[in-house]
């Protein structure tokens, strides 16, 4: 078994770059209050919480929720996929709330624009 999980690491390197993504984000975490604009700190918030969540889906690929006993099989990917049907729903009302959470967040980046750090409490 140990020698099946060095094997898949052998052969897809480029996983690595989950990992490194996560460190990358830290390390800029770290440094944020150096940083001139605020987008940059942004970006390595980002970097941190998406490397994180692609590290832990890649490691325990295929399996959603493994097996504890040799009773029950583990969730895969494939076993617990609705059927295709629904996936393709599915992927409709995800582009949809797609355009309008970008609609959301332009709307609301032009709203509140820039910093408010030299206004009163309740003067907003």
């Amino acid at each position: 078994m140990e020698d099946m999980l060095f094997y898949d690491r052998i052969q897809t390197p480029w996983l690595w770059i989950f990992p490194l993504l996560t460190l990358i984000g830290l390390f800029g975490l770290f440094l944020i209050k150096t940083f001139k604009k605020d987008g940059i700190g942004f970006i390595f918030s980002s970097l941190f919480i998406l490397g994180g969540f692609a590290s832990t889906a890649a490691s325990i690929f295929p399996k959603l929720l493994p097996s504890t006993n040799s009773v029950n099989p583990a969730l895969t990917i494939y076993n617990v996929a609705a059927d295709e049907y629904g996936l393709s729903v599915g992927i409709y009302w995800f582009i949809i709330a797609l355009i309008l959470l970008i609609a959301y967040i332009f709307i609301q980046y032009r709203v509140i624009k820039g910093k408010m750090d030299d206004i009163g409490y309740g003067e907003h």
